[in-house]
């Protein structure tokens, strides 16, 4: 005789699997962007360090950019 297979249990536990990687996978996603952010605000810090240590104006440093990449 054939051994009964419960289909609905293992169903169930792999939609529980399911929902618990899509919890995770979310987590991390908000991770990864807090870290983006941050390390955006990083760089934009160095650069505002870079002017300023440089005597540099903003305006002439945009400028600059405009002109060599194109103004968007």
């Amino acid at each position: 005789m054939a051994r009964q297979v419960n289909y609905e249990m293992k169903i169930e536990s792999i939609k529980a699997k399911i929902e618990a990687k899509t919890a995770q996978l979310k987590s991390l996603k908000e991770e990864l962007a807090k870290l983006e952010k941050a390390a955006a605000a990083s760089k934009h810090e160095e650069i505002a360090s870079f002017i300023s240590e440089q005597g540099l104006n903003p305006a002439d440093v945009m400028a600059v950019l405009q002109e060599r990449f194109g103004q968007h």
